[in-house]
This record gives C-alpha cells, structure tokens and sequence, in this order.
C-alpha cells in the first residue's frame, strides 16, 4: 500500500492529488495580498481624512 502511495498507477489520482496541492498553495497567498490592498486603502484613506 505504501509503494501505491508514493508512486500512484492511476492517472486521474495523481492529477486530483496535484490540484488538492496547487489550491492549498495558492489560497493563502490570496487572502495575503487582500489583506494587503485592504491595508493599504485604509492607509490612504486615514491620510486622506489626516489632509482635511
């Protein structure tokens, strides 16, 4: 069972396994760059009213 799981025979598997692994990756760095640009606008926003 384990050599099965190292080495997958089925195609469609490994395929599945791959998109499972590319979305955990990426779904972090989305969150990270919106909190950024959120930041960001408040940031300005806060100079903005700062100016008046």
């Amino acid at each position: 069972m384990a050599k099965e799981r190292n080495h997958p025979k089925d195609p469609q598997h490994a395929k599945i396994s791959a998109a499972q692994a590319r979305m955990k990756s990426t779904s972090p760095e989305v969150k990270s760059i919106s909190a950024k640009t959120r930041g960001m606008q408040q940031k300005a926003q806060a100079r903005r009213q700062g100016n008046r």
